[in-house]
């Protein structure tokens, strides 16, 4: 690390950064303590805090707030929030955030159709669920405040439904903790499961569910798909993401990036996306969501309408990711 040390001066002991979590045992606090150990590692003389109450969504708000210095968070909540997006943040920009890296997993939005409701309606799709006049699915998902209820509501608008015409056909929608939804579709009080598969509880929740017999995993309607790509998601095929999963299916990406409140000193930021990039291995080996991580050409592709911050922008442009002069804003 004295390559390090040398690019980004003496680091005091006085340095203290706080990066954006859950609270204690969920999915993005174990994130967020594998990042503050490495970068602590990285930056001997610093000390890195975790704060809680944040998640995917509402980690942007947080580091916008300057609550915490940084974050990872859902790329497309990071767009919707920098742009001020209707539907997921009431039109409120966030305009201090800025990003630092991308790519570091993908967050597969997926749904699943319970095999009663299939014999039951004949309905075998999405498509064919939201669009049709009567027996609307009970759709189950999680609660308020979270990515997925959200892209739900943007793959209702985009079938040309939303929760009130659904629930007029007969329809609904359960928000519960992922915890409970496996129990729920055993017990066919929900018919259309969406979750995101990331790693955390969501991956349980459907593993749980597939294994258990009761649904199975099904593609996103086309003009769904087209409707996240235009709010920031990337549509793709979701490929075996976990054990009792039957075949690819037609899914969109949410992406996780990691993001910083701009007043951040370059030469902080500077730091953390090189502990990004040359401490990867150690980031994998603590915890298997940063598996597979290569930051190598993938910033761009998950920035997803955020300007970097010019301590990312530096790092960037002296490994040639980036073009000379690209990311100075």
């Amino acid at each position: 690390m004295a390559a390090l040390a040398a690019a980004v001066g003496p680091v005091s002991a006085k340095v203290a950064l706080e990066i954006a979590a859950d609270r204690p045992g969920g999915p993005w606090r174990a994130f967020a303590l594998v990042l503050a150990k490495q970068l602590e590692a990285a930056l001997p003389g610093a000390r890195v805090s975790v704060a809680r109450d944040g998640n995917g969504y509402w980690n942007p708000i947080v580091v916008n707030a300057r609550r915490a210095d940084f974050a990872l968070a859902h790329a497309a909540c990071a767009r919707w929030a920098y742009r001020g997006d209707e539907t997921a943040y009431g039109g409120r920009r966030y305009a201090n955030l800025r990003a630092v890296l991308g790519g570091v997993r993908p967050v597969w939005l997926t749904a699943m159709l319970h095999r009663a409701y299939i014999r039951r309606t004949g309905h075998r799709s999405v498509e064919q669920a939201l669009t049709a006049e009567r027996g609307g699915p009970r759709i189950v998902t999680a609660p308020a405040g979270g990515t997925v209820p959200i892209a739900v509501d943007m793959i209702l608008a985009a079938m040309g439904t939303s929760r009130d015409l659904l629930r007029a056909r007969g329809g609904d929608i359960l928000q519960v903790a992922p915890h409970q939804i496996p129990a729920m579709m055993r017990q066919r009080r929900a018919d259309l499961y969406f979750e995101a598969a990331d790693g955390g509880g969501g991956d349980r929740a459907l593993r749980e569910t597939a294994l258990g017999g009761s649904a199975r995993l099904v593609d996103l309607p086309e003009a769904a798909l087209a409707a996240l790509k235009t709010a920031g998601l990337a549509p793709g095929s979701l490929p075996h993401w976990f054990e009792g999963q039957g075949a690819a299916v037609s899914s969109a990406d949410l992406g996780m990036m990691v993001i910083v409140h701009r007043s951040v000193p370059s030469r902080l930021v500077y730091a953390l996306t090189r502990m990004l990039v040359d401490r990867r291995q150690a980031l994998a080996e603590s915890h298997p969501a940063f598996r597979g991580y290569d930051p190598r050409g993938r910033w761009s592709a998950r920035r997803a309408g955020i300007p970097l911050h010019p301590g990312a922008a530096r790092f960037l442009r002296e490994r040639g990711w980036i073009a000379r002069g690209q990311g100075r804003r």
